[in-house]
């Protein structure tokens, strides 16, 4: 078989590296921009051919992988379907290649528009406990990368790598929440949901279990070997404790008792006791988890202000779940970064009404302007000075938020870069 790896980034050299090359595989790479000159040494050294733009490698393969943010309009998938080349992705095709070798492994694939990663390491970080566990997928590490010999991986999987890969079927799927988001890559709100509702069919079709959000439930026709978690479901959220039918965790996590973090905590407490792990043994490992950098982070306090690094938060609605968690506490809000063409009403409804006042800045300050009702807000050009207003409207018993609600490309490399910036700043007022 001939496989061309459309996109040289860090799943696919993942696959590369630790499953085509050792099997064998006729490989080919085809990028769209130059290959930095290491892989190119790499690629030299094994013989694999490769084109820095789309051409005749692409079009002599019998299966393409596509990296996930090859987009369906562009020039790769006319090519494709032209030449009636089956299309992959990394996760689907590791998958496929670990079930293989270990028939009996369980996977709980992880999706939804927020929340995936938290969902995603407190589900591995419980299960740990008992199971051999790997956590891998669009969290940072490829499922390419995983040891075969694992008992359970769990998976976050995205719109994107669900859309390429349709046979995909985790033995538990958790679906935690669905918002506008990604419109500017698929064509649809429809299209964006349905690959992720997909995921969670085609479990419960193969017998296996799935743990959706109570509000999604009139998405599925049938809801048997669906478990409901949220408001009227199965598993409740009560007074920072959690109710699933005779049993009840307490969440001795002050971090975790945040409101944002609620849908992702009840949907791995479902996985955890679905897989016969005990309540006593659940809560002491939710009480050790360490939230993700970036979500939500509490970075320290300065002369009583509070200050929480929240750069991942890179659409409306989760800015909208960080902020609700801090009503009637007084806090500055900071957004920035290139909105995602999504209606930003209820968010903007929450800072009006809430937020003491909201620093915008970046390519966000245009998105602002076109919501009327919206006043509650200062502008400016860079974080530097966004950072400085925000000192200055701050008072002590305050909280300072960056929770931007945008895409960091505009200032930023990443969200990472982004929420770095923040805590230096941060940490740099003690030598004022």
């Amino acid at each position: 078989m001939r496989i061309c790896l459309v996109g040289y980034g860090v799943s696919n050299k993942a696959l590369l590296e630790n499953i085509l090359l050792k099997e064998n595989y006729e490989v080919f790479i085809s990028n769209n921009k130059p290959l930095k000159e290491e892989d190119k040494e790499f690629l030299d050294l094994h013989n694999i051919q490769y084109e820095e733009t789309h051409g005749k490698l692409l079009r002599n393969c019998d299966l393409a992988i596509l990296s996930p943010g090859v987009k369906p309009d562009g020039e790769v998938v006319n090519i494709l379907k032209t030449s009636n080349i089956k299309i992959s992705t990394e996760i689907e095709f590791a998958w496929n290649y670990i079930k293989k070798h270990n028939p009996e492994a369980v996977f709980v694939g992880v999706t939804g528009t927020n929340g995936k990663s938290t969902t995603t390491q407190l589900t591995g970080h419980i299960l740990s406990s008992t199971y051999n566990t790997f956590v891998c997928g669009n969290i940072g590490t490829p499922l390419s990368s995983a040891p075969l010999d694992k008992e359970i991986y769990v998976v976050e999987v995205s719109s994107f790598q669900l859309f390429w890969g349709s046979t995909f079927t985790p033995e538990i799927s958790v679906l935690l929440n669905l918002m506008p988001d990604h419109l500017n890559w698929h064509s649809s709100l429809e299209e964006y949901y349905n690959t992720k509702i997909n995921m969670v069919k085609r479990t419960v079709m193969g017998n296996g279990m799935a743990f959706v959000n109570a509000n999604l439930r009139g998405y599925f026709d049938n809801l048997q070997r669906i478990v409901l978690f949220g408001e009227n479901g199965n598993i409740v959220w009560k007074n920072n404790m959690i109710e699933a039918g005779n049993i009840v965790i307490n969440i001795n996590n002050l971090s975790l008792q945040f409101e944002l973090y609620q849908e992702d905590v009840m949907a791995a407490v479902g996985v955890a006791l679905n897989l016969d792990i005990s309540k006593n043994v659940i809560e002491e490992f939710i009480s050790t988890f360490k939230t993700l950098e970036h979500r939500l982070e509490f970075i320290e306090e300065y002369n009583g202000i509070r200050f929480f690094n929240d750069s991942k938060a890179t659409n409306a609605h989760a800015a909208y779940s960080a902020y609700k968690s801090f009503r009637n506490k007084g806090y500055i809000a900071m957004l920035s970064g290139i909105p995602k063409n999504e209606d930003m009403t209820m968010l903007l409804q929450e800072l009006q009404k809430y937020a003491k006042k909201t620093i915008v800045f970046g390519k966000m300050v245009d998105e602002i302007k076109k919501y009327e009702f919206f006043n509650n807000y200062i502008i400016t050009d860079t974080f530097e000075k966004a950072f400085e207003l925000a000192l200055e409207w701050a008072e002590r018993g305050d909280s300072v938020i960056l929770s931007p609600a945008g895409a960091s490309f505009d200032l930023f490399e990443n969200y990472k870069e982004r929420g770095r910036i923040f805590k230096e700043a941060v940490k740099s007022l003690k030598w004022r």
